[in-house]
C-alpha cells in the first residue's frame, strides 16, 4: 500500500510540474492539466487501475513500463583476441648487442603488438638460416656477409630487419702468438665459426699485408671463441664481437690484440640483421611489421634510459650480468640501429657486386630480393 501511495504522489507531482511548464508557454490550460493529473493519481491509486497504463481522457496508448535491470555483479572480463605467434632463432648465444629484443620482451612490447615472440638460441650456428629457410621458424638473426653467400647458394632468404648497422666483427690475436703485426700471422692458427665469411674477412684484412686466408690454418670453434683462445688452441680468432669478446678475454687473465676488421676495403656491411623467408614473407608481412615496431620502440627507450636498460637486462638475463658486459655497454648502444626496418639498398648492392667481382658467388642478385623494407612496400 506504502509502495502504490508512493507512486501516486511522484505521478501527481510530476504531472503537477508540466502543468506549471505548459502554462508557461501558453500550452494548456492549468484548470485542465491539473485535473488530467488528478485522474492520473487515481488511476495508479486503483487496485484495478487500468492494466495497459492508459490515462483517461487521452486516446493515446502508452508502453507499459518495466523495472531497470540492476547488475550487481563484476562485468565479463573482455577477452583479448589471441595473439600472433612469431618464432625467432638467434645467431648467437644472448650478448648486449641483442638489447632490443631482450627490452622488446621484458617491456611487453611484443605482446602491446599482439604477438607471443619466443627466442630460441641454436645449438649449432650455422642452423637458424636453414631454419628459416624451411619455415621452422618466421625470423631468424645472422649477418650480411652471410645472408649473401646463403642466396648464392639458392636459399629463399631476404632481409627485414637490422640490430646491427656497422661492422663489428673483429681478428682477436693472443699476445702470446708474438706478432708484431698482421704481416707476421702467417702460418698461424685461426678459429672461426663459418667458414666462408671468414675466409672473406681475413682476405679483406691481409689484402695489403699481401697475405690471405690461404696464407694461415683454419679451425672451426663453433662457440668456443674464447675458451679457443684462453687454452691456446689456437693464436687468434675471426669474427669475434667488437668491444664484448676483447674485454671478458681481459677478464679471464688473457692478453689479446683486436684489429677491427670493418677499417679495411671491405665495403660496408650490416653486422647483425633479421632474416625471413621471401616466399612466405607476404603471409607473414604483418607480424614482421609490428616485431619491427616493437624493437624500435624498445631501441628509443634503451637510447633514452640507458642506466634502466642495462639493469633490466642483467636482471632478465643474468648470464649477461659480467664486468666485461656491462664496461663494453655505452659502447654497444652506438652501434645499435635506431630504425630497425630501414634498409640502405645501396649497401647491398655494392657488397654483393663485390663479392662476384672476388669471385665467391657465381651471379649477381638484385639488392631489392636481398634485403627490402617491409614497413614501406
Amino acid at each position: 500500500m506504502k509502495q502504490r501511495l508512493y507512486r501516486v504522489l511522484a505521478l501527481a507531482m510530476l504531472l503537477l510540474s508540466a502543468t506549471g511548464f505548459f502554462a508557461a508557454v501558453g500550452h494548456a490550460d492549468n484548470h485542465v492539466l491539473a485535473e488530467t493529473a488528478v485522474q492520473a493519481a487515481r488511476v495508479v491509486a486503483s487496485p484495478a487501475g487500468n492494466a495497459t497504463g492508459e490515462i483517461p481522457g487521452s486516446k493515446a496508448n502508452t508502453m507499459p513500463v518495466t523495472s531497470p535491470v540492476i547488475i550487481t555483479g563484476d562485468p565479463e572480463p573482455i577477452v583479448p583476441p589471441p595473439a600472433h605467434p612469431l618464432r625467432v632463432a638467434l645467431d648467437w648465444y644472448l650478448t648486449p648487442y641483442h638489447a632490443a629484443l631482450i627490452v622488446a620482451r621484458e617491456r611487453g612490447l611484443f605482446e602491446r603488438e599482439g604477438l607471443e615472440v619466443t627466442l630460441t638460441q641454436p645449438a649449432d650456428p650455422t642452423v637458424p638460416p636453414k631454419l628459416v629457410a624451411a619455415q621452422h621458424v618466421e625470423l631468424a638473426l645472422t649477418s650480411q656477409p652471410r645472408l649473401h653467400l646463403l642466396v648464392d647458394q639458392g636459399l629463399p632468404l631476404i632481409r627485414v630487419g637490422t640490430l646491427v648497422p656497422l661492422p663489428l666483427a673483429t681478428l682477436i690475436v693472443r699476445q702470446e702468438a708474438n706478432l708484431q703485426s698482421l704481416s707476421d700471422i702467417q702460418g698461424k692458427t685461426v678459429g672461426y665459426v663459418f667458414e666462408e665469411p671468414a675466409r672473406l674477412l681475413l682476405d679483406g684484412i691481409l689484402e695489403k699485408h699481401a697475405l690471405s686466408s690461404d696464407d694461415v690454418e683454419l679451425k672451426r670453434i663453433d662457440f668456443g671463441l674464447n675458451s679457443s683462445l684462453a687454452e691456446a688452441e689456437v693464436d687468434a680468432v675471426v669474427g669475434a664481437q667488437r668491444h664484448v669478446t676483447r674485454r671478458q678475454l681481459e677478464q679471464s687473465g688473457i692478453r689479446v690484440v683486436e684489429f677491427p676488421l670493418g677499417e679495411t676495403d671491405l665495403p660496408l656491411y650490416d653486422e647483425l640483421i633479421l632474416i625471413a623467408n621471401r616466399d612466405s614473407l607476404q603471409q607473414h608481412g604483418s607480424d614482421i611489421r609490428r616485431f619491427l615496431d616493437a624493437l624500435q620502440q624498445a631501441t628509443l627507450w634503451l637510447i633514452n634510459h640507458p642506466d634502466d636498460a642495462w639493469e633490466l637486462i642483467r636482471k632478465a638475463e643474468p648470464g649477461l650480468d659480467t664486468q666485461a658486459n656491462a664496461d663494453a655497454w655505452p659502447d654497444t648502444l652506438r652501434y645499435l640501429a635506431l630504425r630497425p626496418a630501414a634498409v640502405q639498398a645501396e649497401r647491398y648492392h655494392r657488397f654483393e657486386t663485390y663479392l662476384l667481382q672476388q669471385g665467391l658467388i657465381e651471379s649477381l642478385t638484385p639488392a631489392k630480393r636481398l634485403a627490402t623494407d617491409i614497413t614501406h612496400p
